[in-house]
Parts: C-alpha cells; structure tokens; sequence
C-alpha cells in the first residue's frame, strides 16, 4: 500500500499528452466490480453511505487484496501523526455505531422521524376527562381534631317570641233604622199596648224604630203624600208599608191602590231606602175575603216586579175561612196586643234570615 504523497508512475504511452492518453471520470467502482453499464446509478440511502465512507476510512475505495484500489483515509496519514490517527479511528468507529443502529428496526429513521398521535375511539374521546388546571384555589385547610373550639358568641340562637293569640275582632252587628208607612192597622188603635214597630224594634237588635208613620183612617194616596215628611226626613235605612183595607172599604179601585203603593217604592228606591211590603190582613168580614185575596195577589205580583221582599201577615191571622181569628182581634177589625206580637214576629222571621 501506497502512502499519500506519492504515486506510482504512469505507463508509458499514457502519460498526459501522450498519443494514448485520454482523460476519464473516476470509474463508479460498483460498476466496474460487477462488468455491468448502468444507465442511472444506484440510489443509495443513508446506511449505505455510511459504510461506504467505513470502508473508505479502513480498506479503501477498493476490494481488500486488490491492486489499483485507493488507500483508505487511515493509509494515508503519515505515519507520525499518531494522535490524528487515533482520531480518525475513533471516528470510523463512532461511524460503525451509527451505520449498525440506523440499520435495526426501529431506528435512525424510525427515531428521526415525526411520531403521528394514533386516533382515539369514541369512547376513548367521550369518556376523556381533560387535566385539571390550577385555578389558583388554595386547599381548603383540615380542622386539628385535638384543637379546643372557640365557641362563637353571635352563633348563640335568639329565642323567637311566640305571638300571644290575638282574638278576633268581634264584628258589631249593624244597625238599620226604619219606618213603618200604614194606618190604625200600624199605628195600634182602642189597644193599649205597643203597636206590632215597638214591637219589631224590641224583638230584632238589628232593627231600630226611628219612626211609626201609621195615620188611622189613612189610604195609599195620603201615605203618598206623606212621604216627604214622615218618611224621608228621617232617612231610614228600610221602610215597612203595609196599606189598603181603608181603599176597600171607601171603593178604592185595586189599579189605584197599587199605582199609589208602586210610587211608594219607586220614590223610596230612588233614595236607596230597602222596601219591604206587607199584606192586607182579614177582618171579620165574610164579603171582604175576595177583595182582599185579589189585592194581596196584586200586591204580590208588584213585589215580584220590583225585586221586593214580601212579608206575609194575612195568613197567619187568619183561620180556615179567611176570616181574622178573634183572639187576634179587639173588633173584628183592628189588632189587639196578641195580634201586633203576632205580626211582629212574623215580619222578624221573615227579613232576620236575610241579615236585618
């Protein structure tokens, strides 16, 4: 083996310049080893260069044993520069490593290269809990078990007063003032005792009497015409009319008697006074029966007209035949102090029901 620096000398004839000389590229040593033309040269990757530089570095560029091959790079260092030897060795070496590890699996080119995520499955990315942060939150901090509690003097519970029961305010029954409208039948006559109002005013505590407005021998017209002083002035709350017997008894028509009592309620409806109207009571007298059942009846159906509480005294005074029971009676006629209770109690039972 030759040392670098010196080269053998050329054959003759193909010395430069010479008749046989011709110059050549450096002959590709793959090709000329194998005796074949190549249109393209071999591709070669990594692992490949690395142990043709090996080879380079230890044997040369040609088959070991072969003349004409070149030097390897160790060959041609001088022989006295020891240390760049002992470099260019530890160089071969470390080339050696490299060239046996990119060539296992798994290697240089494995190792090199960008490892791509592998996907997830479904479950795998829906069932994912992604990675706490810190959020800056300190940890709460564990109570010492063996510390003495400080006992807080605000957390000491306030008593709540237990309301004493308060009794419910008693309602005061109201009280409505009234007048009754009529004749001697209202007014009470040849009796001593209180006429049937005294009588109402004493039994119902929501009734008071502030006026008794009974004329005797009065008829529906007069008690018309008193309306304005008897009645209005007082301002009752309800007003009590019981009249007709004298329009029977004077031949009165019925058209007339109930047009005076219907301007009698239009009048006190018109000041927001409660009517209650009253029927003609019986006498003794047989041939007054049907003219006083036929006025009841249009006093009834006036009643109905006007949304008017009708009170019902006829029939209680009266017995099986129409007529006036005598125990009710001081002549066949007027009412004694049985009858007006009577009548009192009845007109109570009546309009007590309905709050009065």
């Amino acid at each position: 083996m030759s040392t670098l620096g010196h080269r053998s000398k050329p054959v003759r004839g193909m010395e430069p310049g010479g008749a046989g000389y011709a110059p050549m590229a450096r002959p590709d040593l793959r090709v000329a080893h194998s005796g074949r033309r190549m249109a393209h040269p071999v591709r070669r990757g990594p692992l490949g260069w690395l142990q043709r530089t090996f080879a380079a570095l230890t044997t040369g560029s040609g088959p070991a044993g072969l003349e004409g091959g070149d030097p390897s790079l160790l060959d041609r260092l001088p022989p006295k520069n020891g240390r760049r030897r002992e470099l260019a060795v530890v160089l071969a070496l470390l080339l050696a490593a490299t060239a046996i590890s990119a060539s296992l699996p798994g290697g240089w080119a494995a190792a090199t290269a960008t490892p791509s995520p592998s996907p997830l499955t479904v479950a795998e990315a829906v069932t994912s809990e992604p990675t706490p942060t810190d959020t800056g939150t300190p940890e709460p901090i564990t109570p010492d078990p063996t510390a003495t509690p400080t006992p807080d003097p605000t957390a000491t519970p306030t008593p709540t007063p237990t309301p004493s029961p308060t009794k419910a305010p008693v309602k005061t029954p109201r009280v409505y003032t009234f007048v009754a409208l009529g004749d001697s039948l209202t007014s009470g006559y040849k009796d001593p005792g209180p006429a049937w109002p005294a009588r109402l005013d004493t039994l119902d505590s929501n009734l008071r009497l502030v006026n008794n407005a009974g004329k005797p021998g009065d008829l529906t017209s007069g008690m018309l015409s008193r309306l304005s002083g008897y009645v209005f002035s007082y301002s009752p709350n309800v007003l009590f009319v019981l009249g007709g017997t004298n329009d029977l008894g004077t031949g009165v028509s019925e058209t007339t008697t109930i047009a005076n009592l219907k301007a009698i309620v239009v009048n006190a409806q018109a000041r927001g006074i409660k009517v209650f109207l009253i029927t003609v009571p019986p006498n003794d007298s047989s041939s007054m029966v049907g003219p006083i059942d036929s006025l009841n009846a249009a006093i009834q159906h006036l009643a109905n007209v006007y949304k008017i509480v009708l009170i019902d005294i006829h029939t209680p005074l009266s017995g099986s035949n129409g007529l006036i029971q005598p125990r009710y009676t001081v002549d066949g006629l007027h009412l004694n102090s049985s009858g007006a209770q009577l009548v009192a109690y009845t007109i109570y039972n009546r309009i007590h029901r309905l709050g009065y």
